[in-house]
């Protein structure tokens, strides 16, 4: 029986799995999806594709601010590199295009070879082979009675699953949480509130990916940063793969669009239209095209995350930093950390977090009860 159950291998899941195994302690991790990555996700600019062309359909950047990142990095021999960012930006309004010689919006952004889902790849390549299990979907969690530990149930395909474990990591947005799994006994009214009140990030977000045989772009002198009032797209940056053997441009869909249930047809044209008014006709002759509505991700979102969120936490709310049914029962995720809220630093902190909560309840566990006189 392993002693640790983490539901979720996206980062926060994986390197909670990562630390625990590092200190000794057998793990299994639960993934409800059939990849690993959870919002960072990654996929071939062209079919054929080497992994260092890989881009981002999902979380992309890092800076060299956030620490718990920078300390990873050389940990599992990953090397960033810097956005291209040089040259002229592009704003876009209704009186016109403007093309400015300053600063990039995107000055200083760091992006990794095979996209930020190499985090995860990595990751998983240091755990044991059998420790993975992919297309899992659990839909329940009890406490077992006595001090027994924790009892999980699971879908996998037409089967239902049952694991026990000492303690249990639940790495997933903690508005999923709520939304798809079951506790016994039923989770204290505040705890299952704050759950269903914490946005979900990236949860409204649609990224749209056009490859090309070349960054042209550069050639002009322009960053490959724009921002535009017209749209669809909001926000472009340059996503070409670090060697520049082919070019990419990504950028985000407003929130709401139309656009964002139309035909996948009409938003295509609809991208190409933009990017060929603000990059010049080249732009209208792309090798390929992706796009990915984070919205519509079952196992990322729930009803109602497709809008804005008022306001982005500077840091997880208290309650998810706090373990229940005598610390056997942990969150961790993006949004349950301390700093870097929703972003790769975050999940990275969030899963070493709850890991170190784990080996001290081991700890205080396996510690000899003293004898009274």
């Amino acid at each position: 029986m392993p002693s640790v159950l983490i539901i979720g291998a996206g980062l926060a899941g994986l390197m909670a799995a990562y630390t625990l195994q590092m200190a000794g302690v057998p793990v299994r991790v639960l993934e409800a999806r059939d990849r690993v990555g959870g919002r960072t996700w990654a996929v071939p600019a062209l079919s054929g594709s080497p992994e260092a062309e890989l881009i981002d359909l999902g979380a992309t950047w890092g800076w060299a601010h956030h620490p718990e990142l920078m300390h990873l990095l050389p940990e599992l021999g990953i090397r960033p590199f810097e956005q291209h960012s040089a040259g002229t930006t592009i704003y876009e309004t209704p009186q016109g295009i403007y093309r400015l010689a300053q600063a990039s919006g995107s000055t200083g952004y760091l992006r990794f070879a095979g996209g930020a889902a190499v985090l995860c790849r990595t990751l998983t390549q240091r755990l044991p082979a059998n420790c993975l299990q992919l297309s899992t979907h659990v839909t329940a969690i009890r406490q077992l009675p006595d001090g027994q530990g924790v009892e999980v149930r699971a879908v996998q395909g037409d089967s239902t699953c049952t694991y026990i474990a000492s303690a249990v990591v639940v790495a997933l947005p903690p508005r999923l949480i709520a939304h798809s799994i079951q506790f016994e006994p039923a989770l204290p009214t505040l705890l299952h509130q704050t759950l269903r009140t914490v946005p979900t990030w990236m949860s409204h977000a649609m990224k749209s990916v056009v490859v090309y045989e070349q960054p042209f772009w550069r050639a002009h002198s322009w960053s490959g940063f724009a921002v535009s009032q017209v749209g669809p797209l909001l926000e472009i940056h340059d996503a070409s793969p670090e060697n520049a053997q082919l070019g990419a441009l990504f950028g985000f869909f407003a929130t709401p669009h139309p656009l964002r249930t139309a035909s996948l047809m009409e938003r295509k044209a609809a991208v190409l239209a933009q990017l060929t008014r603000l990059f010049g006709p080249q732009a209208a002759h792309p090798l390929a095209y992706h796009e990915l509505d984070w919205a519509q991700e079952p196992f990322t979102s729930v009803p109602g995350d497709e809008q804005l969120p008022l306001q982005v936490p500077l840091q997880g709310p208290e309650l998810l930093r706090q373990p229940i049914w005598q610390g056997t029962l942990l969150w961790a995720g993006a949004e349950t950390s301390l700093g870097e809220w929703g972003r790769l630093n975050g999940a990275i902190e969030s899963g070493r977090w709850a890991a170190k909560q784990v080996l001290q309840q081991l700890k205080e566990a396996a510690a000899p009860v003293p004898k009274t006189k």
